[in-house]
């Protein structure tokens, strides 16, 4: 069994290479194999549970970078076997990165006013829309209140406010703090000229092709302070992609609200306390079925972070809850500890 699991990783950072964010492979690099089996059992057990087309689970050392679980598996015909394939798609996560780059530009405070109106609004004839907006939305709210709300127009909002009509500007931004790394093939498509729709879109997280480990590099480096480390398979082989990806007191503001969408989400453990996002992002249209991708991405423990997370899954229909992900944390944190 551990020398399968040793192989399949071994492929997965093969794959990794290929793509170009992995330069140095170490032939003796292992994964913690005990762990590696307990999540491959747990995504495993969900896929079925849901009937999913496909789900990822890597756990990440938030300090070195280390990867100590990876697993993704894949739903045929034949049953869930191992895949090297990495999921490339919209997220549901990029609320997060949005806001930080909204703080980032020092115009717009958590506690400013933000009208979501009733869960809908009209842009150029694009409705967005909150995922409250059947119950009559949120109204008016603060910046701060409408992140932990995961409403994508005051996301959409507070960015305008920053960013103004410059919309290249908040795509250089995000860059600029390590958004799309280590992998440098992350896919924005943004329709030129821009607009208010296509960044509508882009600010949560549509319009954009990008795999688990650039979101979990991303979140890893809010859960360490800030610097963000190189995923890698072995601690000695870890490297600094950026000393700071955004301030000091914004990356604290983040980690504090992040600790507050931790306990309003499914990722709960009396253990350990999570900080977290979680959500559920459109992927694409299949025939008669939609296709939504359910994410949670975090670290714990909170306070003092060790790991860093990211389950995916892919499933067929709109999914009755978009806590799913985050209910596969918590399993996993049980076995772990």
């Amino acid at each position: 069994m551990k020398k399968g699991i040793f192989n399949l990783l071994s492929m997965s950072i093969l794959f990794f290479a290929n793509q170009g964010y992995a330069q140095q492979i170490n032939s003796h690099l292992q994964a913690n194999s005990t762990l590696q089996n307990h999540v491959s059992s747990i995504l495993k057990e969900n896929i079925k549970k849901v009937d999913a087309i496909n789900g990822q689970i890597i756990i990440m050392d938030c300090k070195s970078g280390e990867i100590k679980a990876m697993v993704n598996l894949m739903n045929t015909k034949s049953g869930i076997k191992p895949t090297i394939r990495q999921l490339s798609e919209p997220t549901a996560l990029m609320r997060t990165v949005s806001l930080l780059a909204v703080l980032e530009q020092g115009k717009v405070n958590l506690n400013d006013s933000i009208d979501t109106k009733a869960g809908m609004l009209d842009i150029n004839g694009y409705l967005l829309k909150d995922n409250n907006w059947l119950r009559g939305g949120n109204g008016k709210t603060s910046v701060q209140q409408g992140f932990l709300l995961s409403s994508n127009i005051a996301t959409y909002l507070a960015v305008k406010q920053a960013f103004g009509k410059e919309y290249d500007r908040f795509y250089k931004a995000i860059t600029n703090m390590g958004y799309s790394l280590p992998q440098n093939s992350f896919k924005a498509i943004l329709p030129s000229p821009y607009n208010d729709i296509s960044l509508a879109k882009f600010v949560n997280g549509k319009n954009q092709q990008i795999s688990p480990l650039q979101i979990l590099t991303f979140y890893n480096a809010i859960a360490n302070n800030g610097k963000m480390v190189k995923p890698t398979f072995h601690k000695r082989d870890t490297t600094i992609i950026k000393e700071l990806i955004a301030s000091k007191e914004n990356i604290a503001t983040i980690q504090q609200l992040l600790i507050q969408k931790g306990l309003t989400s499914k990722a709960f453990s009396d253990k350990v306390l999570i900080a977290g996002e979680q959500g559920v992002a459109f992927v694409k249209e299949d025939g008669d079925n939609t296709i939504y991708c359910i994410q949670f991405c975090g670290y714990y423990p909170a306070k003092n972070p060790q790991y860093s997370i990211i389950v995916s899954l892919n499933k067929k229909g709109l999914p009755a809850s978009g806590g799913m992900a985050g209910e596969i944390v918590s399993q996993i944190i049980e076995l772990q500890r």
